[in-house]
């Protein structure tokens, strides 16, 4: 029958007869509206609503007096309950867990970075503080409850800690950096794990590193010397170096992450900078400097000009496609004294400025503390009689100088985002304290703790009481505890099916999010 003929009745009909034969097909097409609503946002809705109605249609199924509403308690109460929109489910009850799903306990010293596959939940990597890196292939959901993960130990090729593990698009290669300078690519397809590409630099350390996102031959690293080093995986080549901070200046390069046309970078003093990229087809052409953002610390302010004086050094950065809080790209970045900031970055303008910054102050784990405070000051006296008399007041300095250091170095406020969370609803961002356990928190809602004491700064967004700056903290969500030591490091799957923490003693525990339909 021609096309023309078609009434719309038959027309209705049809698409009916459409729906019910392929649901799945019908998505895009039939609920997601492609004119002004047609962003990603709105096409994951979509897929919500739709597996709301599949539990409805599953659950009048199964409970027949619930489809005629069934006057009383019994079965109808159901209903409403599975029909309940997510996006009105408060953060407590969607990010609930099921408990542990595995324990790992392969590796001997403090977990320094963590990372899943993309677009994968079966497959992770971690790496050590003595150099060692780990391969972890998750059993199959199908599988039975006995079957256990596998765990490869790779060729030490780190003489020092790892400082950051990256996955390519397509998982093809892992990428392992070191602090003592060295960058390993390696075959995770392969059942021995080889490394396939080694670079050396003695003469700096790397502290964070990264695969360009369009083409992942190319690796990108900062160095303790201020710079980011674009090196080429194939040939082992240096492909180019940028001075991003004096040289000379101390300053140096500590987080990193890109999207597609812009490369952003922390340092040690707690500014922000981002380059954009000049591509020629999928290949980098260079980097040009296009701005940088001064996360103000100690009640220096908050404004995207910065002002204030220098801040504590950047641990972790994160790039976000879409937020819907803010609809845009944003920036998680994170801060040594517990500073969370959430940065706009508009790519069209190349510019970026300050959202919100809250601040977490996790307690100190009484346990990791006392055993550091007793040694440091056991070896202190013990120096302190060896060469002779010294006064109590320098041997408890030296102490105290010698835990602050030893904290520092081990113990990295590096949380994560919870990947699903920015498009949905709120962004809500997971980390690991040095009290053992597993927070994660609303970023938006805050929560006041009275006026900053100490070093902790106060929030940029902070009032002030009797001339003492107030501290905001995220509204706490969710916390987990399994762990015996301070936790060093945490990663989401894609999905957020499943969550990975790793703390100080070597062992990663994985915890399963509870399904809600």
């Amino acid at each position: 029958m021609p096309r023309a003929d078609i009434t719309a009745s038959q027309a209705s009909r049809i698409r009916c007869y459409l729906l019910g034969s392929s649901p799945d097909a019908s998505v895009a097409r039939e609920l997601w509206s492609c004119g002004r609503g047609a962003t990603y946002s709105a096409y994951r809705e979509c897929i919500q609503q739709r597996k709301q109605v599949a539990a409805v249609a599953a659950q009048r199924a199964a409970f027949p007096g619930a489809a005629r509403g069934g006057g009383g308690g019994g079965t109808g109460a159901l209903l409403p309950r599975a029909a309940a929109n997510l996006q009105s489910l408060p953060a407590t009850v969607k990010y609930s867990f099921e408990g542990v799903k595995h324990v790992l306990a392969e590796a001997s010293s403090s977990v320094t970075a963590l990372c899943f596959a993309a677009l994968r939940n079966d497959l992770m990597a971690f790496g050590c503080l003595d150099g060692e890196l780990w391969r972890v292939i998750l059993p199959p959901p199908a599988a039975s409850a006995q079957a256990q993960p596998t765990c490869t130990k790779a060729r030490k090729m780190h003489c020092g800690a790892v400082t950051a593990v990256d996955w390519a698009f397509d998982n093809s290669q892992l990428l392992s950096v070191g602090d003592d300078g060295s960058l390993c690519v390696w075959d995770p397809a392969d059942p021995s794990f080889p490394c396939i590409r080694s670079v050396c630099a003695p003469t700096t350390s790397f502290l964070c590193g990264r695969f360009h996102r369009v083409n992942f031959s190319l690796a990108m690293v900062g160095t303790s010397a201020g710079a980011v080093e674009v090196l080429n995986c194939s040939t082992g080549m240096l492909h180019s170096r940028y001075q991003v901070t004096s040289a000379g200046s101390g300053v140096q390069v500590t987080a990193l992450d890109s999207s597609n046309h812009h490369v952003f970078l922390g340092d040690s003093v707690g500014i922000l900078h981002w380059f954009t990229c000049e591509l020629h087809g999928r290949q980098l052409s260079r980097l040009k400097h296009a701005g940088k953002l001064r996360l103000a610390t100690g009640g220096g302010g908050s404004g995207a000009g910065g002002g204030g004086h220098a801040g504590v050094g950047v641990t972790a950065l994160q790039y976000v496609p879409f937020c819907r809080t803010t609809d845009t790209p944003v920036l998680m970045v994170a801060q040594q004294d517990g500073s969370l900031c959430i940065v706009r970055a508009n790519e069209v303008r190349h510019t970026a400025d300050l959202y919100l910054r809250r601040v977490v102050t996790p307690a100190a784990g009484p346990a990791l503390s006392s055993t550091a405070i007793a040694s440091s000051g056991s070896s202190s006296a013990s120096r302190s009689r060896a060469g002779g008399a010294g006064p109590a007041t320098l041997t408890a300095t030296a102490a105290a100088a010698t835990v602050t250091t030893t904290a520092t170095a081990l113990l990295r406020f590096c949380p994560a985002v919870c990947p699903l969370s920015v498009i949905q609803d709120v962004p809500l961002i997971t980390y690991g304290s040095d009290d053992t356990a597993v927070y994660i928190v609303d970023v938006t809602a805050r929560s006041f703790c009275g006026p900053v004491g100490g070093s902790r700064g106060g929030g940029g967004g902070g009032g002030t009481v009797a001339g003492a700056p107030l501290s905001e903290r995220p509204m706490t969500v969710t916390v987990l505890k399994a762990h015996r030591a301070a936790v060093t490091a945490v990663a989401w799957t894609y999905d957020e099916a499943l969550l990975a923490s790793a703390d100080a003693e070597g062992t990663v525990v994985l915890w399963r999010r509870s399904r809600l339909f």
